[in-house]
């Protein structure tokens, strides 16, 4: 019997409704999937052959091997297709775990082992761990109340796999919130290499969720302690090993409310920023937010994949287009530029309009109305004070948030639209408030070092005092081939060279 037969017949009403109605509205492209899940009998009892199958979807009876190849391909493109269960409704074969037990309260054993052994067979194939420990443990029973004590043995068996799986699921989710959620700020390269150490074994694991979850946080774990690594070509190629296994097993149940495709894009988005054409990275960053549509969870919080997508998108606008501080600054920007950070800016006001943002979200809040500023410095003089004051006005209202993370985000912007407008006693104001709020705490280094370099540039222009000249031409001494801080470094030199301001020109190599 094919997978997908079983999956059907497994389904009960309401996930099966939910499954068909999926299909029906993807099937506008391929009527085929949708005729193959209508044709096929519901009842467990009743089996039909591939032959017979074939006919009822094309009209027409089988004449070769080419012929049912092409049905046993529509066959796997349609189990597939569960996918959608998978991510949203996980747990869609675990009402079998009743309807079992009930035929077995009511005489109906050969029927209940029928359906039980099914059950068992997709839950093991789309690794429903839950579903099949739970009909695991109904069918060792069955065999001990048989007297059937070696196959009740092998149950026990793979049950002692599965709930090794779980375990490590759990291991890793307890490491990803312990030490990724809430990172230790003064980790080293020492505290990084044994928390990959901690991961690396679980990449071995039998549970396909369990493998391919430590090796995307292995990889999140040198993104996010901004880990030279990140950028090596040998995190690409993992990356990309990860989105073909993927790929290959859409089916699999991912634990509810997790979203590992997510997770992914945003790790190949941010490896290749740097490198990819602007209108690759508008595509891969439109990604996230597809991706998420098909996530339903996301009706119930904020769409974290669309403020990610916007966040990068700032990031790499900021990056490759921030001329503010020039006259003709706006002039420079494409028609393509101007529309993509008009919507982009658009949708960020949309979500901070959104109540359950700022009152269950604050973090989030905080974080996109930073991202918002950004935004808003690629405008124009107007755009940029209103920038200002909008970080201006969040660090009043929120004096009694933690979000000390943050702070050299805030700042930098601040600092960088108080450059564009000329206004180097603001610069220097805020300057001082950053350096009091951080004090005795570890910050972003990229974000500190793009903050010094635009308050030396400004001191340096405002005063031509040589100590100033010094600690910038320090600064880009400290930038020098490293991966991680080139977009600040591209930065830096740019504002130099417009400026003709004078530092060694060996310091403006990036060799």
């Amino acid at each position: 019997m094919l997978l997908i037969e079983k999956v059907v017949k497994l389904l009960d009403d309401f996930h099966f409704d939910i499954f068909r109605e999926y299909v029906k509205n993807i099937s506008v492209r391929s009527y085929y999937p949708l005729a193959l899940i209508d044709v096929i009998d519901r009842d467990v009892d009743i089996v039909q052959d591939s032959e017979q199958l074939y006919k009822m979807v094309y009209g027409e009876t089988p004449t070769g091997e080419k012929e049912m190849k092409k049905f046993f391909q529509l066959a796997h493109h349609t189990f597939k297709l569960t996918s959608y269960l998978a991510k949203n409704y996980p747990e869609y074969l675990e009402p079998n775990i009743i309807l079992v037990q009930h035929q077995i309260n009511t005489g109906q054993l050969g029927r209940a082992t029928k359906l039980a052994k099914m059950l068992q067979d997709v839950a093991e194939k789309v690794e429903a761990i839950d579903a099949e420990i739970k009909i695991l443990n109904i069918l060792s029973q069955r065999e001990l109340l048989l007297e059937s004590s070696k196959q009740a043995l092998v149950y026990y068996e793979r049950i002692g796999e599965l709930l090794k799986y779980k375990q490590e699921l759990n291991d890793i989710n307890y490491f990803v919130y312990q030490k990724l959620k809430d990172k230790d700020k003064d980790s080293d390269e020492n505290s990084v290499n044994q928390m990959l150490a901690f991961l690396k074994p679980f990449q071995q694991s039998g549970s396909f969720v369990v493998r391919n979850m430590s090796r995307l946080n292995a990889c999140f774990t040198l993104y996010l302690y901004r880990d030279n690594r990140f950028y090596q070509k040998e995190v690409l190629e993992e990356l990309k090993a990860i989105e073909e296994e993927l790929l290959k097993n859409e089916y699999i149940t991912i634990p509810y409310l997790y979203n590992l495709w997510q997770k992914l894009t945003f790790l190949k988005l941010n490896y290749s920023i740097k490198e990819l054409s602007q209108q690759e990275i508008l595509l891969a960053a439109s990604e996230l937010i597809k991706e998420s549509k098909n996530d339903l969870f996301w009706n119930s919080f904020v769409n974290l994949p669309e403020i990610n997508s916007i966040a990068i998108q700032c990031s790499y606008y900021v990056s490759n287009h921030f001329t503010s501080y020039r006259d003709d600054h706006l002039q420079n920007l494409s028609e393509e530029v101007h529309q993509q950070l008009s919507f982009l800016r658009q949708r960020s006001e949309i979500i901070l309009k959104n109540k359950m943002l700022e009152e269950k979200f604050i973090l989030r809040y905080i974080n996109l109305t930073t991202i918002y500023a950004g935004l808003l410095l690629l405008g124009d003089r107007k755009d940029i004070e209103e920038g200002i004051q909008t970080l201006e006005n969040l660090l009043i209202f929120y004096q009694q948030v933690s979000f000390y993370a943050y702070l050299d985000a805030i700042y930098s912007v601040m600092i960088m639209g108080a450059f564009c407008l000329k206004a180097y006693d603001r610069v220097e104001k805020f300057y001082r408030r950053y350096k009091k709020s951080i004090k005795d705490k570890v910050v972003n280094q990229e974000n500190d070092l793009s903050l010094h370099g635009f308050y030396y540039l400004s001191k340096w222009l405002e005063t031509s005092r040589k100590q100033y000249l010094n600690k910038l031409s320090s600064i880009l001494k400290e930038t020098q081939n490293n991966t991680i801080l080139y977009s600040t470094r591209n930065l830096l030199i740019e504002i130099i060279q417009y400026y003709k301001i004078p530092v060694p020109v060996e310091l403006l190599n990036n060799n």
